[in-house]
């Protein structure tokens, strides 16, 4: 202040606050991935790049996702780091085998079993933890209280203490969670350390994602971007092997047997728990060991397992189901995910990578084309199941239906029961997701050598669209930030364009996406990224009109003020030249009106975008 004693106001101003606000309305990009630290399994909201980049570190994939996304445009992104684990020591107060105090860290590290101390006296029934950097304490309490002394929040303290406990450490001796094997059978206590998760195994990386899809079910966000899964990741269903390198061992990550094996999952006390068969015997060679009655046979509760329990899984789906729940759900949201990269950028690598379509059959009364045999089938991106088709994969009712395709089912899974809309159609889910085939040099912020590094485009045709209208597709946009490695000759980006692969293009005036389809099948309405978003657009507008409707009274009076906010909502949609027009109805029959339900039946024509000029010229004479 500049007086002691004299009263005044004294402002003093900081530097350093000056910033861009988190709060906008721009499309919210949600990156999942890997870290070495930071908070775990929650949305953390990027503010400053740099803030974030030191909060989560370089290691992983987390840190370059927001970079790639950021430098391609978005301004609203979101990171969640998943597949770090807490370190927990139970068995406290006890004698026995089980039971007694459990300490949980909230922290999720490989040294989080090192970054808390503890001591129990026996006697006392009484717990202490500190945190060991900063030598606080962080948790105090006698468990012949009700509540703790001190609890800061940092440790999850569960169970109670039993009979026979003995004592561990002691008011001038903590003693840190982490335990060797002697001291752990000598104070009859488990620990298990934490792990920070930045190299997992692809079946390891499908448990994260699936745990963190499930804690973002009632998350806002717009696109969703999972970094380091492939729509092509080697799977067993493909004729993949897997050895693994010991009993209930995930393979090493990045060794010839990661692969996706077929999965069971089974939820116990509220946390999923994944069973995987690896060779099609109907045994589980990986499961979670120690858990109920869980074994290479045995579920959890005891059942027996069969073959059919298990499933086919591939991330490119698991991502497109994801997307349709939440936008059936929650909020219209779109996914991207890439495709593994050549094995070098060799003109022979390159042209094995892109590969062959498959040799389609024409069924002479219906027009169907599908693949007739084994022998037909495609390779390389253009003979993808998914994007393609292939002999042996049943798709929208048809055995190796022309343009594959990711059709919604009963179990979620690829191989269960194709569903029905109450149109008769089957359910399109790859209409929420955009298949990246093409890998570039990058040069952003993560790279620290000056000359960039090699990744595939999903990230960034993420970012890129985020910061485009709805009604303004990617397609022949510069793609900012990136340098093309290799060249794919037009025939082959016209093939790949027609099997809905996002590719780059080299043109004159840079590099562009040559394309901007979604992974709908050929026959969906849903087929271009801009129909998508705009019907998003329409959808989310209703949702926001509708929403001071719900819980209040259901009459004539109230569904016409319904109809009145929708469309207010729709007619600027159309006046900004999203939709070209639109019909609305909002009705409730007698039995709706008892149930406390109304239908809102709307039909619109979205703003087609353009992508094909035909130049027709003639000379004239003079």
């Amino acid at each position: 202040m500049a007086f002691n004693n004299l009263p005044g106001v004294f402002p003093e101003k900081q530097d350093g606050g000056l910033a861009i606000l988190a709060s906008t309305n721009a499309p919210r990009v949600m990156v999942l991935g890997t870290a070495d630290k930071g908070s775990a399994d929650a949305p953390f909201q990027v503010g400053r790049s740099q803030e974030a980049a030191s909060a989560f570190g370089s290691a992983g994939t987390l840190t370059r996702g927001m970079y790639e996304t950021k430098t391609a445009g978005s301004t609203n992104t979101v990171l969640l780091r998943m597949n770090a684990t807490a370190a927990s020591l139970e068995g406290i107060g006890v004698a026995a085998a089980i039971g007694g105090i459990k300490i949980t860290t909230f922290r999720k590290d490989d040294d989080a079993g090192d970054s808390y101390s503890f001591y129990w006296d026996d006697t006392a029934q009484r717990l202490v933890v500190k945190n060991v950097s900063s030598d606080d304490v962080i948790f105090d309490r006698d468990f012949d209280e009700v509540d703790a002394d001190i609890n800061t929040g940092e440790v999850i303290v569960s169970g109670e203490p039993g009979a026979g406990g003995a004592d561990i450490g002691s008011v001038s001796a903590f003693h840190t969670l982490t335990m060797s094997a002697g001291e752990m059978t000598s104070f009859s206590v488990t620990f298990t350390a934490g792990t920070d998760g930045t190299s997992p195994s692809r079946m390891k990386l499908y448990e994260a994602l699936t745990k963190a899809y499930r804690l973002l079910e009632n998350e806002q966000f717009d696109i969703m971007v999972p970094m380091d899964v492939y729509l092509d990741d080697k799977n067993v269903a493909d004729g993949d092997t897997i050895t693994l390198p010991g009993v209930n061992t995930h393979p090493v990550a990045g060794s010839s047997s990661d692969a996706l094996g077929e999965v069971f999952v089974e939820e116990y006390l509220g946390s999923l728990y994944f069973f995987w068969d690896t060779d099609g015997d109907g045994d589980a060679e990986l499961w979670p060991d120690g858990v109920g009655s869980a074994s290479a046979s045995s579920k959890i509760d005891g059942t027996s397992l069969t073959a059919a329990d298990f499933h086919e899984v591939n991330f490119a789906y698991q991502l497109a189901n994801f997307c349709f729940e939440i936008s059936e759900n929650n909020v219209e949201v779109t996914g991207v995910i890439g495709v593994k990269p050549p094995s070098s950028v060799a003109l022979e690598d390159v042209s094995l990578w892109v590969g062959e379509l498959p040799a389609f059959t024409v069924d002479t009364g219906s027009g169907q084309q599908s693949v007739a045999s084994a022998s037909d089938n495609g390779s390389g991106l253009l003979g993808n199941k998914f994007m393609a088709g292939r002999y042996g994969y049943e798709v929208a009712g048809v055995a190796g239906n022309a343009g594959g395709g990711f059709i919604r089912t009963d179990s979620g899974f690829v191989d269960g029961i194709e569903q029905l809309d109450r149109g008769g159609h089957f359910i399109d889910i790859g209409k929420h997701i955009s298949v990246v085939g093409a890998w570039v040099t990058m040069f952003n912020p993560f790279d620290s050598t000056g000359f960039g590094y090699t990744s595939t485009m999903a990230p960034t045709y993420a970012g890129m669209y985020s910061a485009l209208q709805s009604k303004s597709a990617p397609t022949n946009k510069l793609v900012p930030g990136i340098v093309l490695p290799f060249r794919i000759n037009n025939a082959k980006l016209d093939d790949l364009a027609g099997v809905s692969f996002v590719m780059g293009a080299d043109k004159a005036k840079g590099n562009v996406v040559s394309d901007a389809p979604t992974a709908a099948r050929p026959d969906s309405d849903y087929r271009r990224l801009t129909t998508v978003r705009i019907v998003k657009d329409a959808i989310d507008a209703v949702r926001q009109a509708s929403e001071p409707f719900i819980g209040e009274a259901g009459g004539a009076a109230q569904r016409a003020a319904l109809r009145t906010a929708v469309d207010g909502k729709l007619s600027r949609l159309q006046q900004g030249g999203f939709i070209q027009r639109y019909d609305l109805n909002v009705t409730a029959t007698p039995s709706q009106q008892i149930q406390g339900d109304a239908t809102i039946e709307l039909n619109i024509v979205p703003a087609f975008e353009l992508r094909q000029i035909e130049l027709i010229l003639s000379l004239l004479p003079q």
